[in-house]
């Protein structure tokens, strides 16, 4: 068979298609808006999720750390624990650290410039063990690893072309951080961004050199996670349970209170570390935008339908001339080619702009950005797309057209055709609704779990409460009694100025999902089996006004006081979770609890207080905390928090002078609300609310639009019954009701078929949602009724146009 009548049929549907220039106008660009967003989509995907990592082998990389056993969160391992999986050169072919909680915020000053830039600790064979070659200058070195050796930095790609602009003469500028000289030496490759988020690499004794305080330094060299490389033939499975077995061998000759007590080692494939929790949301997103694809698809096919009536003259001549089914089906499907074509072309078009806009909509944090890009996988995926697309458009026009009666179409009366297409218009109208009613509720959810979450931001006061960075010069305030009595005597400053009302030296930055962690705490009385039930707890070292200044009510007891210093009795404090659940209906005041399991060595803490449950750790859950006071535990605080209702400017300028007065040497680099803290945690939120609400709205518009060309076409072939039934009596508002009636059953039948979809899809939404469930009655029910309003709009106008009609002129012409 040769492709000449192929060639013909292209032809003669070019020709038809030129002359029906609203039709195909109409066809192309809504597929187009459907294709524009799939691809878009899948662009992201693709450079996110999809696109090998580049690195040398990556499915032989693995990140090693340790896991809460009740939690599963994160737990660093030591130096030892490291030094003793290096040794495992049957399992790993080598092995690098990584900083526990990295990256983190690091002020870096070039010239006159001062910015913050989230740097991580790395061992100096990071790079080597991930087999990555530099992109300008050199890797780090495990010479640069060790005490007395030139302090370096390594860029990523990203932040290089951001702060530099590219510029080729930036390896070996000189830039501050504390008060240390670092050289720039080397910038990576694109899409080399481990760990997440991490702007800049230095050596794990480059972190210890800036700071002099023995805390932080034994934090630094401590506080590990790890990344190997596997040996061939090794899997993942096995590696494990290698780490397992060296884990027991640790345990077996540790010394006491050496190790962490309900912890497991975990081994991840770097990818799934990489990608983190991003790949159901993306998985979502594109899910969502695949049904509006499809919704843009039926449309398409029933003005495909509705092109077949009026052509039904048309193929009645052609079949009396000779032509047989098959090829009439044939042409559809040529026509439904050239559509593909162009609405691929379009898409792609579209989407590049698209996309664009995409990756300047993504939050801070989500991976492989910077790989995103339209390829030419991405290229093929369009147009396969738009082929299958106008295929399964093509399809019910090119059935009805081998099913079609000859003697009806010759006749001009064509009621069984009609009947019979009608009903496959009605059905694809009710799937565009069933469709719409699952994108809508979906957009509707996630709305209500950002709404929920700037509520819950909104009711934590972060409108009052800011945020104040310490630069305290290292050498001066290393001893610890010298660094309490400054943030005692900076906070009586500050709490003395009529502008603030409270102020509280912080650890960790709020909302950052960042803190100290125990790992298990032991309460008096309690034997091993139930210690093993306490789980880790969220650990606070606060000072005495930390609960009035972040308004945390105390359910019981008494908050921390001056007298709480070291040489007083060991007190703590606990959420209320922990106390009903190591003291469940008991009084937990008076009780004593250590952290650590039984044979810990830390000291018995008496709980002299109950506090509610807060959520400035993570904004998502409220943890369970134990609060101890910083004078009895450690002393690291470099950040306050402040409690102010007055101006931002006036309040920045005040703590300055306070803090310029306690001690001159001190500086504030950065002070800012917490609604701008809350930025981060809600950013995500943000992006995937704003993305399925563009699908939702385009879902309803589309299933609106489908909706309303059909009632049209279905007054216009029904001209005459409508004009018989005009001229027998029937009102205009009869008529339109009628038509109304008729939009109503089919959108009510795809509501009804929507929300039996939604039951299905919408629990795949349960890790984008808060406090939402995902069959919340209220989305679910607020979709339907816009779909249902959107029905009435699109059924009310061409009903309008039928309670107008002449009857005489509707039956002459008919």
């Amino acid at each position: 068979m040769t492709c000449e009548p192929w060639v013909h049929d292209v032809r003669l549907a070019w020709r038809g298609l030129r002359r029906a220039k609203g039709f195909t106008a109409a066809a192309v660009l809504t597929l187009a808006v459907g294709m524009a967003g799939v691809t878009a989509m899948f662009a992201l995907i693709q450079g996110v999720l999809l696109r090998p990592l580049p690195m040398t082998e990556p499915e032989r990389l693995v990140a090693v750390w340790k896991e809460l056993r009740s939690t599963g969160s994160h737990w660093p391992l030591t130096a030892a624990e490291f030094r003793l999986i290096r040794e495992a050169e049957q399992v790993f072919a080598g092995v690098a650290a990584v900083g526990y909680n990295d990256p983190a915020p690091t002020e870096v000053v070039d010239g006159t410039s001062m910015e913050f830039v989230h740097t991580a600790r790395v061992s100096g064979d990071f790079f080597e063990v991930l087999g990555v070659r530099p992109f300008l200058g050199r890797a780090l070195s495990r010479g640069d690893d060790s005490a007395g050796s030139e302090h370096v930095l390594v860029l990523t790609h990203g932040f290089w072309q951001r702060r530099y602009g590219g510029a080729m003469d930036v390896i070996g500028r000189r830039v501050t951080l504390g008060d240390r000289q670092f050289t720039i030496v080397g910038v990576m490759p694109p899409d080399i961004e481990y760990p997440r988020g991490v702007e800049a690499w230095m050596t794990v004794e480059s972190r210890v050199a800036l700071t002099s305080n023995p805390t932080f330094q034994h934090a630094t060299r401590e506080e590990l996670h790890v990344i190997a490389r596997l040996q061939l033939g090794v899997t993942v499975a096995q590696a494990s349970s290698a780490l397992a077995a060296v884990a027991t061998q640790f345990e077996a000759t540790a010394p006491p209170g050496a190790v962490d007590a309900g912890t497991v080692v975990a081994v991840r494939p770097i990818a799934d570390v990489v990608v983190g929790d991003v790949r159901v949301a993306m998985t979502v997103l594109f899910g969502a935008v695949g049904l509006v694809l499809l919704i843009a698809s039926a449309n398409v096919a029933n003005l495909l339908l509705v092109r077949g009536e009026i052509r039904r003259p048309e193929f009645a001549v052609r079949v009396a001339l000779g032509a047989t089914r098959r090829r009439l089906a044939r042409q559809i499907v040529s026509e439904s080619l050239i559509l593909s074509l162009f609405a691929s072309a379009i898409g792609l078009g579209a989407a590049w702009f698209s996309l664009r806009a995409l990756i300047a909509l993504t939050p801070g944090g989500l991976p492989r950005v910077d790989a995103v890009r339209i390829d030419g996988v991405v290229v093929l995926f369009v147009m396969v797309l738009a082929f299958v697309t106008t295929m399964l458009a093509a399809l019910m026009p090119a059935l009805a057209v081998g099913h079609s009666s000859l003697v009806s179409r010759v006749q001009g009366s064509g009621r069984g055709v009609a009947r019979g297409t009608r009903r496959g218009r009605g059905a694809l109208v009710a799937a565009q609704v069933a469709l719409a009613v699952t994108v809508v509720a979906a957009a509707g959810l996630v709305t209500r779990s950002l709404l929920r979450l700037q509520i819950t931001g909104a009711e934590l006061g972060a409108d009052r409460l800011l945020l104040v960075s310490l630069s305290l010069p290292q050498d001066r305030y290393a001893e610890r009694g010298r660094h309490l009595q400054f943030l005692e005597n900076v906070v009586a400053r500050l709490e003395a100025t009529t502008v603030i009302s409270a102020a509280t030296p912080i650890n960790a930055v709020p909302f950052s999902g960042v803190g100290w962690n125990a790992p298990t705490v032991t309460a008096e009385g309690q034997d091993a089996t139930q210690v093993a039930t306490n789980g880790s707890l969220n650990l606070e070292a606060i000072q005495p006004g930390y609960f009035n200044t972040f308004g945390v009510a105390l359910v019981r007891g008494r908050p921390f006081s001056d007298r709480d210093r070291d040489d007083a009795p060991a007190v703590a404090i606990v959420s209320a979770d922990v106390a009903a659940r190591l003291w469940p209906g008991q009084d937990p005041l008076g009780k004593r609890l250590k952290m650590g399991d039984l044979d810990s060595k830390d000291t018995w803490r008496t709980v002299v207080g109950v506090a509610a449950r807060t959520r400035y750790r993570d904004l998502r859950a409220p943890q369970a905390t134990l609060y101890v006071p910083a004078a009895q535990l450690i002393v690291t605080a470099e950040s306050l928090v402040v409690r102010s209702t007055a101006p931002l400017s006036r309040v920045a300028e005040v703590i300055r002078e306070e803090v310029r007065a306690t001690d001159p040497a001190v500086r504030v680099p950065r002070i800012a609300l917490f609604d701008e803290l809350l930025r981060e945690p809600l950013a995500r939120p943000r992006f995937y609310t704003v993305l399925l609400s563009v699908f939702g709205v385009s879902a309803l518009l589309l299933s609106a639009i489908g909706l309303y060309a059909v009632i049209a076409a279905s007054v216009r072939q029904r001209y005459a019954e409508i004009g018989v039934r005009l001229a027998l009596g029937a009102t205009p508002a009869d008529v339109s009701w009628m038509i109304v009636r008729e939009g109503m059953r089919l959108a009510g039948l795809g509501a009804a078929a929507g929300l039996a979809l939604a039951f299905v899809v919408t629990p795949l939404l349960q890790g984008l949602l808060y406090e939402v469930h995902p069959l919340d009655p209220a989305a679910l029910v607020t979709a339907t009724l816009l779909l249902l309003g959107a029905a009435v709009v699109a059924s009310y106008l061409p009903a309008r146009t039928a309670g107008r009609m002449n009857p005489l002129a509707a039956l002459r012409d008919p």
